[in-house]
């Protein structure tokens, strides 16, 4: 039996939080791998589609995505950046703006973190850099 938006594959229910980490690991992976956006929006459409179709676990998917802030290796600021554009949660968007108002640890973060601040905004000026953004 089913439970809520729960999957079932190969009779083994999948959990929409940690596919969702799979996901991002990929996607972290592969920004390790390349140079641009382009290479990374299958994943990014993937993760979205996996928080869109996953409302009740919203908390959970906020809580992955505020301590992903907290480490911005390659990729983090475009995953942020490209889900927050889309769904604009609060909780994250009060993370990013703590990490700005007080920076934790190396301060050359101040400007990743600013970069995710500015997707939330209809004028995020990185939009163009994903297909599903850019001809909008």
């Amino acid at each position: 039996m089913l439970m809520g938006s729960t999957l079932r594959r190969g009779g083994l229910a999948a959990d929409p939080v940690a596919e969702f980490m799979q996901v991002v690991q990929r996607v972290l992976a592969t920004a390790e791998e390349t140079c641009g956006a382009e290479e990374l929006e299958p994943g990014l459409e993937r993760a979205l589609a996996i928080l869109q179709g996953n409302p009740e676990l919203r908390g959970q998917f906020e809580s992955r995505l505020i301590a992903l802030i907290d480490s911005p290796q390659e990729g983090v600021v475009e995953i942020v950046s490209f889900l927050m554009h889309v769904l604009r949660w609060e909780a994250v968007r009060e993370a990013v703006e703590e990490r700005i108002r007080h920076p934790r640890g190396d301060v050359s973060h101040l400007r990743l973190h600013e970069a995710m601040l500015d997707a939330f905004s209809d004028s995020w000026r990185d939009r163009d850099l994903f297909t599903r953004f850019s001809g909008a």
